[in-house]
């Protein structure tokens, strides 16, 4: 322990002396870091993987002609294919090394000593240490694998289950390659993509010649739809499936199979989403084609919103799940999009508004384009029902536009919803007419009304002596009638209201107007009694 913080010492002292000084351990300022097991683990296996036997055999502890010989090289060879095979498989392996010049000092070993993991043993033995060894060699400390490892060595290269292929492939074949691939592997991966696609193409084809006799016999025409436009993703969903299956069988390596499996969920993921986007567009054409929309025409507008919004969801989620799958860090991305997203949502808070009041107002349309409606004082047919306004032709023929996001909190009063129409009028006959005949001419009324046929029996028939006002006795008359467009309830009101005034006329009465009788009083003027004399005298 005292020996590792003098090393520590001397490292962080070389930061505070100038370029070329001397220290007091004789060491210059820059002379190279010295060795760790995590750094012998790396310079090991970067040597293998590369195919530099020869300089790999220097990291065993062999005597010294050893590791002149083929021997070193070949012994360096097989460890190298077991550490890849067995320990590579961990992707945090080498993180958990230590990188300390000394080792771990509290790992209970000896100080020269560094154990960096464990080979499975024989069917029922424990597992075997693989251990370095920190030794001077030619002046030079270095961390190197221990000669009981080494002893080891040929052992676990027995028991390899790709030791077939490490023996029999040409050399060349085993070299590593781009992105950490052996070559052999950037022959067999493709032609093992090629058969997966092939294998799922037939997978595919066999499920659907089964399924489309079963949906003929129903008469929906969502599920061969659906079946339709499922092909293609489940072609891509099969072949990332069989393709990562596969891969313990290709006996590759770990880092190889760590790869291709990324690959191969990556591709799952995309054919999921590519499964619930083929699913948007088949609900979104029945819905076009639906009972509902045909009944509900302003909500065709809010479909094409409603399916680009879907879109960009599946698409965004698909992407960032991807990238997260692939290792990049997209806690950034989605935080910056939030924010983003945040500040055009400020931004663009009024357009929003008048967006949702225009989806709200198409799926709970209490007005459709052509109907009679009055909103606040404007009365007039609706002209346009947009995304961001509602257009409104009034009886001048003048256009008022409202925008959708005030008009969701406004009262819409539709006149075209109106399933009957009322006639309400007051009938002011002459005081002249007596209670008797006043009586009747209501019942006179009464039979006229009950009598027109397109009277409304759904509510009473109301005709009644209301009170008398200053120039008339009134008559009140309400009645309902089977009748729902304005311009012919116009015409039947005129002969209601004709056929009425002949019923008064009939009946000796006189319609009233207003008038105002003035009595005109004249007294006699009283004559004055003579002056200082008695009334009478």
């Amino acid at each position: 322990m005292a020996l590792g913080l003098a090393l520590l010492g001397c490292l962080l002292g070389g930061f505070s002396g100038a370029p070329g000084t001397a220290h007091a351990n004789g060491q210059s300022a820059d002379a190279p870091e010295p060795d760790s097991p995590r750094r012998a683990l790396e310079r090991f296996l970067a040597h293998t993987q590369h195919g530099r036997f020869g300089e790999a055999a220097l990291d065993l502890e062999l005597p010294a002609e050893q590791l002149a010989d083929k021997a070193g090289a070949a012994l360096a060879r097989r460890l190298g294919a077991v550490l890849d095979r067995r320990l590579s498989s961990d992707p945090e392996w080498l993180g958990k090394v230590s990188d300390a010049p000394m080792g771990d000092l509290k790992d209970g070993l000896a100080a020269d000593q560094e154990e960096v993991g464990r080979i499975p043993g024989a069917a029922g033995m424990l597992a075997e240490p693989v251990r370095l060894r920190h030794i001077e060699r030619a002046g030079e400390h270095r961390w190197v694998f221990s000669s009981k490892t080494v002893a080891r060595i040929e052992g676990w290269y027995g028991r390899l289950d790709d030791l077939w292929l490490r023996e029999h492939l040409p050399p060349p074949l085993l070299r590593t390659g781009p992105r950490g691939f052996v070559l052999w592997e950037w022959l067999a991966l493709p032609l093992l993509l090629g058969a997966s696609l092939v294998l799922a193409l037939l997978l595919v084809w066999v499920v659907q010649l089964v399924t489309e006799p079963l949906i003929r016999r129903y008469k929906a025409k969502w599920d061969y739809r659906l079946l339709e436009r499922l092909r293609s993703p489940t072609r891509l969903i099969m072949t990332c499936v069989l393709w990562g299956w596969a891969m313990p069988y290709l006996l590759i390596t770990a880092q190889a199979e760590r790869s291709v499996q990324t690959i191969a969920r990556v591709g799952l993921l995309l054919g999921l989403f590519a499964v619930a986007w083929r699913c948007v567009d088949v609900v979104v054409q029945l819905v076009r084609q639906s009972a509902w929309i045909r009944s509900h025409p302003g909500a065709l507008g809010v479909i094409p919103l409603g399916y680009r919004l879907a879109e960009v969801t599946v698409v965004a989620i698909a992407v960032v799940t991807s990238l997260q799958e692939l290792g990049y860090p997209v806690t950034s991305l989605v935080a910056g999009l939030g924010i983003g997203g945040l500040a055009v949502a400020l931004a663009a808070q009024k357009t929003v508004e008048h967006l949702f009041g225009g989806v709200m107002l198409s799926i709970d349309q209490p007005m459709r384009v052509g109907d009679y409606v009055r909103i606040d004082d404007t009365l007039g047919w609706v002209e346009h029902i947009g995304l961001r306004s509602t257009s409104i032709r009034t009886l001048e023929r003048s256009l008022v536009t409202f925008p959708n996001g005030k008009l969701a909190d406004m009262k819409i009063e539709s006149l075209a919803a109106r399933d009957h129409l009322r006639l309400h009028v007051i009938l002011g006959v002459t005081y002249d007419l007596s209670a008797e005949r006043l009586d009747a001419l209501r019942r006179a009324l009464l039979g006229e009304l009950t009598a027109h046929p397109k009277l409304w029996s759904g509510m009473p028939l109301r005709v009644h002596f209301a009170g008398f006002s200053d120039s008339s006795l009134d008559i009140e008359v309400m009645a309902w009638f089977n009748e729902t467009d304005w311009d012919r309830f116009l015409e039947l009101r005129h002969a209601v209201l004709l056929r009425l005034m002949h019923t008064v006329e009939a009946q000796g009465a006189q319609f009233a107007f207003p008038t105002r009788t003035v009595r005109i009083i004249t007294e006699a003027s009283a004559q004055p009694g003579p002056p200082g004399g008695k009334p009478g005298a």
